[in-house]
């Protein structure tokens, strides 16, 4: 792929640029460490805020804190990765700015690849760090946890996010507004999302992921290895499909 080095250098300097990298790390940061706390400290706030009224909670437990922040963030992570990648290629064609790019000697396959290292990086090291912040969080206010299954569903979740980012570049290189492409992506995950509550059909969306990341913290031996195939086939696809559709059209 020619230009891919340069290219990844100009797109993460764009992120920073933007504060791209500090947005997606801020929020996920956020409910890192939000999330153990307010399962430690709820009882008391409802307490204060019920006026007297006794209200009995069960101890909260550490599985319950980390899967809360793994769902919390698979939902939030996928609204992110939809607005943070559905101007990357719609914008710049609309703007000119692909047109100038690619007459330079670098690549179609460059052009797109370049844009989804520089969000995966930002996604995935704005997950490692909130979820060290939530495992510590968890054990310093709650009780021990283990590590094991709560890394396997951490990358589960990074794979996840990877899927997400993807699709939605292949959704802005059909697009020339992004608001279509942010629109048209967060229908077809939203679909996915529904699928994967139907039986055997659901085993095999990327979706279930999520559910399969909450199984590793909980200790349940459920597991989806379709889901995670298709995840994989599918983000591939993704940017196959937009690498093709930026050839065939005239910028």
């Amino acid at each position: 792929m020619r230009g891919l080095a340069p290219l990844i250098k100009k797109e993460i300097a764009g992120q920073l640029r933007t504060y791209k990298l500090v947005i997606v790390g801020g929020i996920f940061l956020f409910f890192g460490i939000s999330t153990p706390f307010l399962l430690k400290y709820m009882p008391e706030i409802l307490k204060l805020a019920g006026e007297g009224m006794i209200i009995e909670f069960p101890p909260p437990t550490a599985v319950q804190s980390l899967a809360e922040f793994a769902s919390t963030i698979g939902q939030v992570g996928l609204l992110l990765a939809v607005l943070m990648a559905m101007g990357s290629i719609s914008s710049e064609m609309k703007s000119g700015t692909a047109v100038m790019t690619l007459s330079k000697p670098v690549s179609r396959a460059a052009f797109v690849n370049s844009k989804m290292i520089a969000l995966s990086l930002n996604f995935v090291l704005s997950l490692l760090v909130a979820s060290i912040a939530s495992f510590a969080y968890t054990i310093w206010l709650i009780e021990g946890a283990e590590p094991t299954g709560y890394i396997g569903s951490n990358l589960l979740l990074a794979l996840f996010l990877i899927f997400c980012l993807a699709l939605t570049l292949l959704c802005s290189s059909l697009f020339r507004s992004s608001l279509a492409a942010g629109g048209v992506s967060i229908a077809i995950l939203i679909a996915q999302a529904g699928l994967s509550a139907v039986p055997v059909i659901g085993d095999w969306m990327p979706g279930k992921l999520l559910g399969w990341g909450i199984n590793l913290i909980s200790g349940n031996p459920d597991s989806y290895w379709g889901a995670l195939a298709v995840a994989l086939a599918l983000t591939v696809l993704s940017l196959y499909l937009a690498q093709k559709i930026l050839s065939d059209k005239d910028l």
